[in-house]
């Protein structure tokens, strides 16, 4: 993926027409032009609109790296990963592996304020390695989606649902 997320590439890849996407969110069919050719900026406060109306996990990590500024889940299509299923499991796998190493340390019983430098370093490292096996995770899923036609949006909705009816969220 480009630094930016490409709002005329996605709608494209998704076979949306501008006229259909700008109706689904409730803008001007001129405005999304502008945006999806790049003859405009993307306001601030239509990213999260146009990531909310795009099912696609690429175009959403793109637009939260502009908007935000992080991105605990990047988009991984470097030149050492493959974006098939096959290949991010494995990725998942090894990244949950090195996670496990950190998980299985003897720090969780000490509070954050009590905790020496070595201690916080391995929570330091912990975090890095577990979000790390998060983001493989989260890409693994994403690729799973594209490759069956799954709706990322739907399995979010059903995630929600299933959270909100187990008393885990409000």
């Amino acid at each position: 993926m480009k630094t930016k997320a490409n709002l005329g590439e996605i709608l494209k890849e998704q076979g949306k027409t501008q006229t259909e996407f700008a109706n689904e969110i409730g803008y001007d069919q001129s405005t999304i032009s502008k945006w999806a050719n790049g003859s405009r900026t993307i306001a601030k406060e239509a990213k999260p609109i146009l990531a909310r109306g795009i099912d696609s996990f690429k175009y959403y990590i793109g637009t939260m790296k502009e908007t935000a500024g992080i991105s605990l889940t990047p988009y991984m299509n470097g030149d050492r990963i493959h974006r098939d299923i096959a290949s991010m499991r494995m990725l998942v796998e090894k990244e949950r592996r090195e996670a496990m190493e950190y998980w299985n340390k003897d720090f969780w019983h000490i509070p954050a304020d009590h905790a020496n430098e070595i201690e916080r370093e391995q929570v330091r490292q912990f975090v890095k390695e577990y979000s790390e096996k998060l983001a493989a995770e989260f890409n693994l899923l994403a690729v799973v989606c594209e490759r069956y036609g799954f709706s990322l949006k739907q399995i979010d909705q059903q995630l929600e649902m299933t959270l909100k009816s187990r008393g885990l969220v409000k």
